[in-house]
């Protein structure tokens, strides 16, 4: 038991977010987008090109609501930088993230 104990407690953020832990999980998160309003239709058809994501909505002042599955922390903060850098994007807001192990599947 001791051991387990201490390989969790060694483990780092950095080792997160390279992916060096190899937990199979999945990681589910909700992001806040806002872009500029005259935009949002292209920004919507460009993000959900990418893996794992799916839009919810958005409104005429530019805000879309995006949701992201990934494999580990490193792909959501891959998507995520792909994300905040998409033309036309303004901002990007994680509002949820949510990791659960899937154990052998």
């Amino acid at each position: 038991m001791q051991k387990d104990k201490m390989s969790i407690i060694s483990r780092t953020r950095r080792d997160i977010l390279k992916g060096r832990i190899t937990d199979k999980s999945r990681h589910i998160a909700s992001v806040l987008v806002q872009g500029w309003p005259d935009r949002i239709a292209e920004i919507e058809r460009e993000l959900t090109r990418l893996a794992g994501v799916e839009a919810h909505g958005t409104n005429g002042s530019g805000k879309l609501i995006l949701t992201l599955e990934a494999e580990d922390d490193a792909g959501l903060v891959a998507t995520m930088n792909r994300i905040e850098t998409a033309k036309g994007v303004v901002t990007a807001s994680l509002v949820y993230h949510h990791a659960e192990e899937m154990g052998d599947v």
